[in-house]
């Protein structure tokens, strides 16, 4: 009797012992997503300001066209403000970083135009399609294998130009080949990739498909595109992670 009554106890604690294991173990934690600053040093400023604000932030991703036109001078410009960071930032190749000859200073300022990272139980693929000839035949293999490599992760993917355009009003200005954009979606929800992110449009848009969200985050600092009211405003999305649930935020930082 005595010695039955204790082991029923034993087993319910380590059963709240795993439980809280569990719990404990599911990763958590946050990244900023934002494009298309294009020279904007105001509303740089302002952002660097909010994400030093924002102790949960782990990193930054960068979908573009942070420059002009593709300089140098304008490449050294952006890293120099974006030094009093507290967190990485990574990049994404735009068009306007690209034009002229500016991929080359992409590739020695910043680091190749496709790349892919691990950040806890996620992985984060990056991927170049500035101009129609950028996402070539060995970019697509590479990124099929990625995708095949992350089976069992929460997978997020990230490019310039979007493969459609979620707000419907730009829907001429996507990633080039109608072919080649169909068979990304078709893959993005054949993984079960959580979100792909793009910049391009100025302006913020949504949507899902196959249970992959779309986000347009292109409200870093360049003219805009879209009606204030359908996205047409200053912004970037924060993404929070916490264990299988993963939510976004859309941050205006003027009106913080």
């Amino acid at each position: 009797m005595f010695s039955g009554s204790i082991r029923k106890p034993r087993r319910l604690v380590a059963g709240f012992l795993t439980l809280l294991c569990l719990a404990s173990s599911a990763f958590a934690f946050s990244f900023a997503v934002f494009g298309d600053n294009q020279g904007n040093d105001d509303l740089l400023s302002e952002l660097i300001t909010s994400w030093n604000r924002d102790q949960s932030l782990d990193f930054i991703v960068n979908l573009g066209d942070f420059t002009v036109h593709g300089k140098k001078t304008e490449y050294q410009s952006f890293l120099k403000k974006t030094a009093l960071l507290k967190v990485p930032m990574r990049y994404v190749q735009g068009n306007h970083d690209g034009v002229a000859g500016g991929w080359r200073n992409f590739e020695k300022l910043i680091g190749p135009a496709y790349y892919a990272f691990d950040h806890d139980d996620s992985r984060f693929i990056v991927l170049n399609n500035a101009f129609r000839e950028s996402f070539d035949p060995a970019q697509f293999k590479w990124l099929k294998s990625q995708l095949a490599a992350a089976r069992g992760k929460k997978i997020f993917v990230f490019m310039h130009k979007p493969v459609f355009d979620p707000s419907e009003i730009y829907n001429d200005y996507v990633m080039s080949g109608r072919a080649v954009t169909e068979e990304l979606t078709n893959l993005f929800g054949k993984y079960k990739v959580r979100y792909v992110f793009a910049g391009h449009i100025h302006g913020h848009a949504k949507s899902e498909r196959d249970g992959v969200v779309y986000i347009v985050s292109g409200g870093g600092g360049g003219p805009l595109h879209l009606p204030r009211e359908l996205g047409g405003f200053y912004h970037y999305v924060k993404i929070t992670v916490n264990g299988e649930t993963v939510t976004d935020q859309v941050i205006r930082p003027y009106e913080q």
